[in-house]
């Protein structure tokens, strides 16, 4: 069985407006998408990994990190982000955190006791 995916893929689109020749109007549009196709990596904005919560692409637009993302996708989609979070709410759970010896925050592991 293979392991389950989820990109968002945000694209931005630059074009005339509808009867004028001179005014440019720039389109946004978002994807929500399991396997990442030629077009969306080529013609892409940003695309983040829901699931493992890391960037593909995106450093030149400014969200290079996916905290940033995240945050832009959530303020505009909100309501998708909702239903896909309903969907995936137990993948998102972060594993248990603890602190070691050296003061170093990590996930525990079978070796903890």
């Amino acid at each position: 069985m293979s392991k389950e995916k989820v990109f968002i893929v945000l694209s931005h689109k630059n074009s005339l407006k509808k009867g004028s020749k001179t005014e440019w109007e720039l389109t946004e549009t978002i994807e929500f998408v399991n396997q990442l196709r030629k077009k969306h990596t080529s013609m892409s904005s940003a695309i983040g990994d829901y699931l493992n919560k890391k960037m593909i692409t995106g450093a030149r637009i400014g969200m290079g990190e996916y905290d940033t993302f995240d945050k832009y996708i959530r303020s505009k989609y909100e309501e998708q982000l909702l239903k896909l979070d309903a969907v995936y709410k137990s993948t998102n759970k972060s594993p248990r955190q603890i602190t070691d010896s050296f003061g170093n925050t990590r996930p525990v592991t079978v070796f903890d006791v």
